[in-house]
């Protein structure tokens, strides 16, 4: 199953430049002009074509040109508060609320999309060892889900792994799940999204590169336990850097469920950076 973008703030950011010296800079983002975040200005993803607007490091805008759509975002100190979409079948206003530690607590999405109500609650619940207990709840206009993973975390605070339990009700039919998220295998490099103040305190976007680094391999997987089938996003992605090791291109390949035979489908995104 391919992965689709639905609801997210795709938010992004990166890297790169050279200037007289060969040697980054401390600090400085990778970007050797000058100590300036370097960020995202034009993206590819999966043929949809984003462009981004900053207010400093911080997210403003981001526009869908292909859809026509629009997501403005909002911020509490350096924290992203709210996230508004608004498309000619969208409009879903998310919601970011964090503990005192400044880790997101709970995550609340409502609205329209794709012409019927959605509305979505994550609660978050930190644990010892870089564990966290995530209880997601959802409703359509003809459905309900909800979730609870027991997820860890790696040591920057981005996903590694989870396992939980999942319930869904349609057509007057309820069915459970089990959901497994195999080790998240990042890459060493710097992600595009890395620079975008408050950004990587959204933990669960793992898949969308919610990591000081790139997702090389993503393999979410979810069985249902009466016989009903099976729902899985697996991916494998190659990456194209510039000199300061950010990524220009990214080729992800898609899987069928046994994590071994391409599926056809492969995407192909592209980044295009402030400093380039």
């Amino acid at each position: 199953m391919k992965k689709t973008y639905l609801l997210l703030p795709i938010f992004l950011l990166a890297s790169c430049s050279s200037s007289n010296d060969d040697n980054d800079s401390p600090n400085n983002n990778g970007n050797n002009n000058d100590n300036s975040p370097v960020l995202v200005t034009k993206m590819t993803m999966d043929g949809d074509v984003l462009t981004f607007t900053y207010n400093g490091s911080k997210i403003s805008q981001i526009k869908n040109l292909t859809e026509g759509s629009v997501t403005t975002f909002i911020y509490a100190g350096d924290l992203i508060s709210q996230s508004v979409v608004n498309g000619s079948n969208t409009s879903l206003t998310t919601k970011f609320t964090y503990d005192g530690n400044g880790r997101l607590s709970k995550k609340t999405i409502n609205g329209i999309d794709f012409g019927g109500s959605w509305n979505s609650e994550s609660n978050y619940t930190y644990q010892a060892n870089n564990n966290v207990k995530i209880v997601y709840t959802a409703s359509t206009s003809g459905s309900t889900r909800s979730e609870t993973r027991n997820a860890v975390l790696n040591a920057d605070g981005s996903m590694s792994s989870w396992t939980g339990t999942l319930s869904r009700t349609q057509n007057n039919t309820t069915e459970t799940a089990t959901s497994t998220l195999k080790t998240v295998v990042y890459d060493t490099k710097n992600a595009p999204l890395k620079n975008i103040t408050g950004y990587l305190k959204i933990i669960d976007n793992e898949d969308e590169s919610g990591s000081a680094h790139n997702t090389l391999s993503y393999n979410h997987i979810v069985s249902y336990n009466n016989g009903t089938g099976t729902e899985w996003t697996i991916f494998k992605s190659n990456f194209e850097y510039n000199a300061s090791g950010y990524p220009t291109k990214e080729i992800r390949s898609y899987y069928e469920k046994t994590g071994n035979t391409p599926s056809g489908s492969t995407d192909v995104n592209t980044y295009e950076y402030n400093h380039l």
